[in-house]
């Protein structure tokens, strides 16, 4: 079989049923990516409104942490385990752990296999619509690429949204789990672009006119998008992000803005899709910038270290949703009116581009404040952020030691579905932390413990030497100190060459923050009664599962790569087994 394609000569008539042919596979690749969301905002939208009716019926389905639940072990639950329905639960239980597995190759994750499976599914409908209808028109064929790649535009903007993602409310999910997805249509959508661009290539060449067409105004729009959209896949790539994340963010940001104009003017079929884009892109910008606090901070280096404690007052409805969403991060940016004569570093375009995610260590209703302690690292914005501690720490002045910043947030996966993991009936709680990961466990812990007291929660803590327990603070409205809890474990890794939390990321693409810094009689209790060697996270896991076969295990874990991925890889063999395991990888790399 030969190749179907054959450069035609068409009349006026028939190159206007192509443009509308080519319009109309277009919507359906558009409108196809969009129906998932709307069915789902439906649906979520009638069983909020049928909420009152359920209530006056006595179904409450808003919080069950009150409603009787079986004891682990009894025979009632045995017996629910071993029915029919109980074993398709566990089988499909292990079905989705093995979903969310990494397709690990040459020893680099390549993405979960659930990202795998939803691209090439999704990849293999949009090659149907390219070809399906195409005839043996070569150039049909080739439009139709480009239009099947503009059609999926609006929906990568749609995916990468932090403050109004219809895709995260639809599907009661949070931004950081959407943009996995958004990842993933943008190498499908970039791989039919590329099919698009050599298609027209050979076409130019063989008909003798590439040097006329390719500096042709419309074409070479289209030239500069597609070169914009190669920037954009390189900086998005793990070695220059972990490089400089502020390259992969500018770059990032400047496509987004005018890749939408360029290919508005490059092809009629893709300005609908082009104005979109260009539509949810303001509409995200202005519903975040409303949202944005501007706080006059304070600033504390604390000694000993290289971590800087950030105070910064929020309106009481800001603090209720801080307190509400233990573990969640904030992203911090830098005003005008934050850049001081003082600071001349401060007053470098660059901050105009920064936004870092720092995790929020404490939220405070007495003094209407939330706090943040930051590691120094090379980039940029810890690096002022030092530079404010080091200088403000001198003044006398309270109102000369403060500095405006810019705060945007709550934002979060845990902190989203806290509530859920409260009503989810936990039997144990294990919390693994690494470093400088326990900024994101401890508020998560303490909240555990007040909101779950019942359940029996764990905390393993990996630390490289005994003074970085130190930051770990007693004002958190219990009557002991975190370092006084027997459910909380801690390991010196110093010297021990294992979950290196390297500090190379240039542009604190992490930008965690930690605790601040306790007194001295903590960090001597923390030095006698620590563990001078790593965790045994084999014996850990296996210990928090091997009580009962019915009791569900919710397990957390933020810190090195490395770390999070021998904690799941040792969870697997029980998920693989049925058990019920609420899972969640705390990590900020994109």
């Amino acid at each position: 079989m030969g190749w179907p394609y054959h450069f035609l000569t068409l009349s006026q008539e028939q190159i206007l049923l192509r443009r509308h042919t080519i319009d109309y596979y277009a919507s359906v690749a558009h409108y196809s990516a969009l129906s998932p969301a709307v069915v789902f905002i439906l649906l979520r939208l009638i069983q909020r409104a049928a909420r009152p009716i359920r209530r006056l019926g006595g179904y409450d389905d808003i919080d069950d942490r009150g409603q009787y639940a079986h004891v682990p072990g009894t025979p009632t639950l045995k017996a629910q385990h071993n029915s029919t329905l109980g074993t398709l639960a566990a089988r499909w239980r292990a079905v989705r752990w093995w979903f969310g597995d990494d397709v690990v190759f040459l020893g680099v994750s390549w993405g979960q296999r659930d990202e795998w499976l939803l691209g090439l599914g999704w990849m293999s409908w949009l090659l149907v619509l390219c070809v399906l209808g195409t005839g043996e028109d070569y150039l049909h064929f080739t439009k139709r690429f480009g239009s099947i790649a503009i059609s999926q535009l609006p929906i990568q903007y749609l995916l990468a949204l932090k403050a109004l993602n219809p895709y995260a409310y639809a599907f009661n999910s949070s931004h950081e789990h959407i943009n996995r997805y958004h990842r993933v249509l943008g190498r499908v959508t970039y791989t039919l672009v590329i099919c698009h661009v050599i298609l027209y290539n050979i076409f130019f060449i063989l008909s003798g006119i590439w040097l006329k067409r390719f500096f042709a105004p419309v074409v070479f729009c289209g030239v500069v998008a597609m070169l914009g959209f190669d920037g954009l896949i390189g900086t998005a790539l793990r070695r220059v992000r972990n490089y400089s994340y502020r390259i992969f963010f500018i770059t990032h940001l400047g496509v987004a803005l005018l890749a939408p104009v360029l290919l508005f003017f490059h092809a009629h079929s893709a300005r609908l899709y082009a104005a979109e884009s260009i539509i949810v892109f303001l509409v995200d910008l202005a519903v975040r910038r409303a949202g944005i606090t501007h706080a006059a901070s304070t600033f504390e280096a604390i000694p000993g270290t290289n971590l800087i404690k950030i105070s910064a007052p929020m309106p009481s409805h800001k603090i209720e949703e801080f307190r509400s969403r233990p573990g969640s991060h904030i992203y911090l940016s830098l005003p005008p009116k934050g850049r001081t004569t003082k600071h001349p570093a401060s007053k470098s375009f660059m901050f105009d581009f920064l936004f870092n995610p720092f995790t929020v260590a404490s939220a405070s209703e007495d003094s209407q404040s939330i706090t943040l302690v930051a590691r120094k690292r090379a980039g940029p914005m810890t690096d002022i952020l030092s530079q404010f501690a080091s200088s403000t720490s001198s003044l006398s002045s309270e109102s000369d030691n403060k500095i405006t910043l810019a705060i945007e947030g709550p934002h979060g996966a845990v902190g989203k579905h806290f509530q859920h993991l409260l009503t989810w009936g936990a039997s144990r709680i294990l919390l693994i932390a690494g470093g400088v990961g326990a900024t994101f466990i401890i508020p998560l812990y303490h909240a555990l413990q007040r909101e779950l007291p019942l359940a029996h929660a764990q905390f393993i803590w990996a630390i490289r030497s005994a003074g970085d327990a130190t930051w770990a603070s007693t004002d958190n409205g219990f009557e002991k100190s975190l370092l006084d809890d027997d459910n909380v474990h801690l390991y010196l890794t110093e010297n021990i060459n294992i979950f290196h939390n390297d500090d190379h990321s240039h542009d604190g693409s992490i930008e965690l923050g930690n605790m601040s810094r306790a007194s001295s009689r903590q960090q001597r209790s923390a030095a006698s009664s620590h563990n001078s060697r790593r965790p045994n996270i084999q014996k850990i896991i296996d210990g928090v599962f091997c009580h009962s076969v019915d009791e569900k295990v919710a397990i957390l874990v933020c810190g090195p790569e490395e770390m999070s991925r021998e904690v799941r890889r040792r969870i697997g063999p029980w998920a693989r087994k049925g058990r019920e395991v609420w899972w969640h990888n705390e990590s900020f790399g994109w």
